[in-house]
């Protein structure tokens, strides 16, 4: 989670994990892992929000720079976020960004 000062959203992260089904957790590590799909992008078709932390050892900034850069006409919002998983880390922030995007397709 790269939150130190939260320790808890690493440990409700780590609960999640576990009790996923050990099949399940398979399939997804490894299609998460061994699966290439930026090629993919540029045939996206539908409004498009990528969202991105300010902190994310995962996917650092050139990621969200990419899918944005990939995806036709997407919004690239970047979040004053700690970490992977802003929905957990910062959901108000989440929360605002995904609701302001939505409001603009109206």
């Amino acid at each position: 989670m790269g939150n130190e000062e939260r320790p808890e959203l690493g440990e409700e992260l780590t609960n999640s994990f576990c009790a996923t089904d050990p099949d399940m957790a398979r399939v997804f590590a490894r299609t998460t892992f061994l699966s290439d799909s930026r090629d993919d992008l540029k045939s996206v078709r539908v409004p498009t929000l990528v969202l991105e932390c300010t902190q994310d050892a995962i996917a650092p900034r050139e990621v969200g720079a990419f899918v944005h850069r990939a995806i036709p006409g997407s919004k690239l919002s970047t979040l004053d976020a700690t970490g992977h998983c802003p929905h957990m880390s910062a959901p108000e922030a989440t929360n605002r960004a995904i609701t302001g995007f939505l409001a603009g397709l109206r």
